[in-house]
């Protein structure tokens, strides 16, 4: 009887361990994709923040098993992560900005030419 629960002891453990690997090995996968993509679009980007919240999920089940070692590698990973996904965001926050200067330019540039159409109307003889 001992020796049959030191056996299902031995295999839970084992399955952890692999469990662990399988995760760490799916997101170093996760991650390598992510920093090796010389751009993002909007749709990639999305899916990408879909798939890192399935594996935050995950890692939350998975961290009491994961070791320091571990641990320490998925916070360097998810940093890698997270600077690909800040310099994205930091690109489109940019672009929305040139965007926005030149539609404010333009608008000026007709404003003014509008206003000063009005005055030069509004003075005229």
């Amino acid at each position: 009887m001992i020796s049959l629960i030191a056996l299902v002891s031995d295999a839970y453990a084992q399955q952890q361990v692999s469990d662990t690997l399988k995760f760490m090995n799916d997101y170093r996968k996760f991650v390598s994709f992510v920093v090796s993509q010389p751009s993002l679009t909007r749709p990639l980007a999305d899916s990408l923040i879909a798939r890192q919240d399935t594996l935050m999920h995950q890692y939350r089940t998975i961290k009491p098993l994961l070791n320091d070692l571990q641990v320490e590698e998925y916070n360097n990973l998810k940093g890698r992560y997270t600077k690909k996904l800040l310099e994205y965001r930091g690109d489109r926050f940019t672009d929305s900005l040139e965007a926005a200067g030149d539609s404010i330019s333009k608008t000026a540039g007709r404003a003014g030419k509008a206003i000063g159409g009005f005055f030069k109307g509004l003075f005229e003889q």
